[in-house]
């Protein structure tokens, strides 16, 4: 019993001293670019799925669990603080729900930034006469993965076991 315990404690300080590696973010124009790719396609979900996950730093796997009511529109009666698209994360709908990586529910995450407003009217386009409870991206499982990948092996790129 205290062998085992001693080779717990062994493992959880080998595993502190060897981290889980993070991803290096893509250049924007590689994924401006394989986006336009997927556009020229006729791939609007998926480019708009790509854009919201690097736009919005999302994790692998959250992009599915967003839904319409997720992406909050401006609200410019409201005043100055409500003119920016919204991202709601990690909704605490009921008991069932997913914290964020931290234990967080609710999240907000504002798109401010000037470069990125090119995307308001999509945006736009993605929500309206939709049910609030839509998945935001409604993607049959691994479609967003193989269109990456397709798209990626046309720009050069390696295949990747982080893409989504």
């Amino acid at each position: 019993d205290r062998a085992v315990h001693r080779a717990r404690q062994a493992l959880r300080g080998w595993k502190r001293l060897a981290p889980g590696f993070s991803r290096l973010p893509l250049p924007w124009e590689v994924v401006a670019g394989a986006a336009m790719l997927m556009l020229s396609e006729g791939l609007w979900v998926e480019a708009m799925g790509v854009l919201i996950s690097v736009i919005f730093y999302l994790r692998p796997g959250e992009l599915v669990r967003l839904r319409v009511r997720s992406l909050v529109p401006p609200l410019l009666a409201a005043g100055a603080g409500h003119r920016h698209w919204t991202l709601i994360m990690h909704e605490q709908e009921n008991e069932n729900s997913k914290a964020s990586k931290t234990g967080v529910y609710d999240e907000s995450l504002i798109l401010d930034l000037h470069k990125y407003r090119f995307l308001a009217p999509a945006l736009a386009r993605l929500v309206a006469d939709r049910p609030p409870s839509a998945p935001l991206i409604d993607l049959p499982p691994g479609r967003l993965s193989h269109v990456l990948e397709s798209i990626g092996s046309r720009l050069g790129m390696k295949p990747s076991p982080l893409l989504y």
